[in-house]
C-alpha cells in the first residue's frame, strides 16, 4: 500500500472444512470473503497464520482442489471441449485419457452436443457449466466456489444449484467438500450444511451456524423461511423487513402464461422442459421465462428438467374468464413482491402511490433490476387480478380496485 500503510483485511479466521459437507461463507461486501477463499486455495499467501490439509501444513497451492470464479474465465478462442481439456493436458495424461475424461465431464454437467461450440455461441448458464466441468474434470476433493451464480438469471442459477448438489451427492466421485462464497441468503440455506457469517473491518468470523434442514429442501417451507429469517435477523441485528426475499418479476403477460400452460397441458401436464423448448415455435429463452413466471405464480413445479402443471395451474386453465382472475389474485398473494406492494399502499394516507414513488420503492428493493420494467409487470399482473388499480391519467397505483359491473 502507498506510504507503507497496511490494510488489515482478515483477523482471527480459524475455520475448519469437514469432509462430506458444504460450507457457505456469507457477509457484507468488502468483508474479505473472496480474499479468504483465495488464501484457502493458496493463491494468496497469508501474512500470518497457517493452512493445513489432512493435518499437514500447506505453503503453496492447496492439493486436490478446484476453484470456480464469479466470471466465467473461459478462453474465447477455445471451444467448450478445449477449455476443459487444457486442465487435463497439464496433468501429463495421454491424448486418449484427455479426450475420454473431458467428454465424461461434459456429459456430467449436461453439455453434450456443445463440445465444439465457442463461448460466444453459448448462454451465460452454459458458460458457467463449462467452468464447473473444467473444475470437476480433475476429480477434486475440495471445490471452492466464489459467487458462481450471482451473474446468472434466477432460473439458470437455480438449475445449476440443483445440478451441483446432484454431483456432490454422487459418491462415485472424489468430491467431498464444497466451500461456497455467496451473498444470497436463500442460496446459502438451500445448499449449505454449515453457514459461516463474516463481519467487516477487518473481516472475521461472526458466527458459524449448523443447517440441519433435510434434503431435498423446499424454498417455501416454514422451516426454510424461518432459517432465512434467522440469518437476516443475525445479519442486521434487528427485525428483518420480511421473512421472504423479494423475487423479481418476469416480463410476461397473463395471456402469455395462459398460453404456456395450455401448451403444457396438451403435452400431458408433465414433460421435459428442454423438449418443450425444442418443439415450441418460441425461442428457447422465451420458453424458460414463461416457465419461470408460471413457477413464481405456483402454477407449475420445476424439478431439474421436468415441469409439472399443479392444481392451481389446472384450476386457472379450466376456469371461466371471471373465475380465472380470482385464481390469479389468489396466486399473486403468495408472491412476496405483491404482498410488499400492498404494504406500501396501505402505509400511505390515501392508499395510493404515484408512478415515481412506486418505481423509487422498487429500485430500493431490487437495485439490480430495471425498476420501470418491474413496475410495468407489477401493474399488469396486479390489475389483471383486481388486486389494485392503475389510473392512467394520474399515473398512480391505488389499493382499492374499481368495482366490477354486474352482468
Amino acid at each position: 500500500m502507498p506510504d507503507d500503510h497496511v490494510l488489515h483485511v482478515l483477523d482471527g479466521m480459524d475455520v475448519q472444512v469437514y469432509p462430506d459437507e458444504i460450507l457457505a461463507i456469507i457477509g457484507p461486501s468488502g468483508c474479505g470473503k473472496s480474499t479468504f477463499i483465495r488464501i484457502l486455495a493458496g493463491l494468496i499467501p497469508p501474512t500470518e497464520g497457517q493452512i493445513f490439509y489432512h493435518g499437514k501444513q500447506v505453503t503453496g497451492l492447496l492439493p486436490n482442489f478446484s476453484l470456480v470464479f464469479q466470471n466465467f474465465a473461459l478462453y474465447p478462442w477455445m471451444t467448450v471441449k478445449q477449455n476443459i481439456e487444457m486442465v487435463l493436458q497439464a496433468m501429463d495424461l495421454s491424448q486418449d485419457e484427455v479426450k475420454a475424461q473431458s467428454l465424461d465431464a461434459i456429459a456430467l454437467i449436461g453439455l453434450s452436443g456443445f463440445e465444439d461450440a465457442y463461448p460466444r455461441e453459448i448462454s451465460g448458464g452454459m458458460k458457467q457449466k463449462v467452468g464447473l466441468a473444467r473444475a470437476l474434470v480433475c476429480n477434486p476433493e475440495i471445490l471452492l466456489l466464489d459467487e458462481p451464480f450471482s451473474s446468472l438469471d434466477a432460473f439458470t442459477a437455480e438449475t445449476l444449484r440443483r445440478e451441483l448438489l446432484t454431483i456432490w451427492e454422487n459418491k462415485e466421485k472424489r468430491l467431498s467438500s464444497i466451500v461456497l462464497v455467496s451473498h444470497d441468503v436463500r442460496e446459502v440455506v438451500f445448499l449449505a450444511d454449515r453457514i459461516l457469517m463474516m463481519e467487516s473491518n477487518p473481516g472475521r468470523v461472526r458466527f458459524i451456524m449448523n443447517n440441519r434442514l433435510p434434503r431435498p429442501r423446499d424454498y417455501h417451507s416454514h422451516n426454510f423461511l424461518q432459517l432465512v429469517d434467522q440469518l437476516h435477523d443475525a445479519y442486521t441485528q434487528e427485525e428483518p423487513p420480511s421473512t421472504e426475499p423479494i423475487t423479481p418479476l418476469l416480463s410476461v403477460t397473463p395471456d402469455e402464461i395462459l398460453g404456456f400452460l395450455s401448451y403444457l397441458h396438451r403435452y400431458g401436464e408433465s414433460n421435459d422442459l428442454y423438449q418443450i423448448g425444442a418443439e415450441s415455435v418460441d425461442h428457447f429463452d422465451r420458453v424458460l421465462i414463461d416457465a419461470e413466471a408460471a413457477e413464481l405464480l405456483n402454477f407449475v413445479e420445476i424439478t431439474k428438467r421436468v415441469i409439472t402443471l399443479v392444481d392451481a395451474g389446472k384450476q386457472f386453465l379450466s376456469a371461466d374468464a371471471r373465475s380465472r382472475r380470482l385464481v390469479w389474485k389468489e396466486q399473486l398473494l403468495t408472491i412476496p413482491f405483491f404482498r410488499k406492494a400492498l404494504e406500501w399502499l396501505k402505509s400511505t394516507p390515501k392508499h395510493q402511490l404515484s408512478h415515481k414513488e412506486l418505481t423509487d420503492l422498487i429500485n430500493k428493493e431490487l437495485p439490480r433490476q430495471d425498476a420501470q420494467e418491474q413496475c410495468k409487470t407489477l401493474i399488469t399482473w396486479g390489475s389483471y387480478g383486481n388486486l389494485f388499480t392503475y389510473h392512467k391519467l394520474s399515473k398512480a397505483l391505488s389499493l382499492k380496485s374499481e368495482p366490477s359491473r354486474k352482468l
